[in-house]
């Protein structure tokens, strides 16, 4: 028989690799991962196979699910599909810390930098659509500014029939940044798993809302899926941890994996008190300060081909110099 890590670490698409062994290594034990390495099976056949009876093989798969390491699908258990459903899984539990403290997050940042994070950018590359999009803040639209349901944070929350918050899995491998951790905002089918594993609470519509205002405050990046339809997640992104944003600005492939919301920045110039906050706060360094003939002050000015239209920048402002402005037409954002 295979070696079971060898196994999954194949299915993952990194058969050789030494770094992605630990990982797997800390997460099951040999029994377990030729467990998971011989899913999707029914319990039955799995009990036979491994002389125990259902109940206990049932509570090892109970376990490795509440682990995030296989999923629950309409075939019964399965492993992660990839390595970002596996980073995302295993690493936003904070109560493993309780058991591991950082070696499991310590061995998905080797694993990240080494291997995935290059990999990844290779593969988004290929793409003819980024599948990731900013959502504008809400505090930087303008009053009376129509946005689409797809962009409206509000809109998506009231559609939702089922929310959750759980801990950035990113942030929490990275810590290249101090900015919020638990904000990761799940929706519907993704809100009904965290809760079920433990790593997630439950919100109300109201509670959502004020997550997102904390992140907005505190210049994180409202990010869903590229589509026009009710997201499962509503992530608040930072550029220094992000499995996005960090690795594919890295290796200089951003705008093929991640599409800017409809909106741009735009500075009123004779509001503008020269503060540099907004340049502090932009995650796509695309503020800079430039001289105005006739001014003391420099003055905040916006390179439109960097910015991705978060409003990170107008809602840091308290000039309430900067707003963001449509650019794209609706039909920018895909069906």
């Amino acid at each position: 028989m295979r070696d079971a890590y060898v196994v999954l670490a194949e299915k993952l698409g990194y058969v050789g690799s030494e770094r992605l062994r630990k990982v797997l290594k800390r997460l099951m034990d040999k029994e377990e991962a030729e467990i998971v390495a011989s899913l999707p099976c029914p319990v039955a056949e799995l009990a036979q196979k491994l002389s125990k009876d259902e109940e206990e093989v049932n509570n090892i798969l109970k376990g490795l699910f509440e682990k995030g390491v296989i999923f629950m699908t309409s075939k019964g258990y399965r492993f992660a599909r990839d390595i970002f459903q596996l980073h995302d899984g295993t690493a936003t539990d904070v109560r493993l810390d309780d058991v591991w403290g950082r070696e499991l997050l310590d061995l998905w940042e080797d694993f990240c930098q080494a291997e995935w994070y290059a990999d990844w950018a290779k593969t988004v590359q290929t793409w003819n659509m980024p599948v990731w999009r900013v959502i504008p803040a809400r505090k930087a639209i303008s009053k009376g500014t129509k946005l689409l349901p797809s962009e409206d944070v509000e809109a998506i929350l009231d559609k939702a029939t089922k929310l959750a918050l759980a801990h950035c899995s990113c942030r929490r491998i990275a810590t290249r940044c101090d900015l919020p951790v638990e904000v990761c905002l799940q929706v519907n089918r993704a809100a009904e798993y965290a809760i079920t594993r433990g790593t997630g609470k439950e919100l109300t519509r109201d509670e959502a809302m004020k997550v997102m205002d904390v992140a907005e405050e505190a210049g994180l990046i409202h990010s869903v899926y590229n589509n026009s339809g009710v997201p499962n997640v509503v992530c608040n992104c930072c550029a220094t941890c992000c499995v996005f944003y960090y690795p594919l600005t890295k290796y200089g492939v951003l705008e093929k994996g991640v599409a800017k919301s409809r909106f741009q920045a735009e500075v009123d110039k004779a509001t503008c008190k020269g503060c540099q906050t907004c340049v502090e706060r932009c995650p796509f360094e695309a503020l800079e300060m430039v001289k105005i003939s006739g001014e003391k002050k420099l003055k905040a000015q916006v390179n439109s081909e960097k910015c991705f239209g978060c409003g990170v920048c107008a809602v840091g402002c308290e000039s309430e110099a900067i707003k963001l402005v449509e650019i794209r037409a609706p039909e920018y954002i895909p069906v």
